[in-house]
């Protein structure tokens, strides 16, 4: 498996109405400027931006529905306004995997040690979190599980770094 360093990163309908969707069925256009002032407030994910660089992976959570996909940083984190909090990344419009069958929270919630891998189990407030390498890596495990027929497609992403 990989040791990426990897993102948790919330999508809602109801708070902005934006869908992780618009990104991985257009994800030239949808990938650039991401987040911004408007969508991210919580001074934890502004530390977790700060904190991302060019080439981690971006967990895809969209808030009702799971895990959909993964998708690649194109830039580090920065602030939308020159010294600003840093509330920006551009994600990248390719390598991307769009799962055909979401990974539910539940799920994740199941994985041995949750709480201590995935931050937004102890954090509540925020969009961006920081996911443990060994989280990253039960992820990668449930998401093969789940989504047998993407395996391949899974592997090539991750072996594009």
């Amino acid at each position: 498996m990989s040791r990426c360093r990897a993102w948790w990163v919330v999508a809602s309908t109801s708070a902005g109405k934006w869908h992780w969707r618009d990104f991985f069925q257009n994800p030239a256009e949808e990938g650039r400027n991401w987040g911004g002032r408007e969508w991210i407030r919580s001074p934890v994910s502004w530390a977790r931006i700060r904190e991302m660089r060019k080439g981690d992976v971006v967990v895809a959570y969209q808030a009702g529905e799971g895990i959909i996909g993964l998708a690649r940083l194109a830039s580090d984190g920065y602030p939308e306004i020159e010294g600003g909090p840093y509330d920006t990344f551009d994600l990248a419009p390719s390598p991307v995997v769009w799962l055909r069958e979401p990974i539910p929270l539940f799920f994740v919630r199941q994985i041995p040690q949750a709480r201590s891998y995935f931050e937004f189990l102890r954090v509540h407030h925020g969009t961006v979190f920081r996911i443990a390498p060994e989280g990253f890596e039960a992820l990668l495990r449930l998401i093969q599980a789940l989504n047998p027929d993407q395996v391949e497609e899974l592997q090539a992403f991750l072996e594009h770094a």
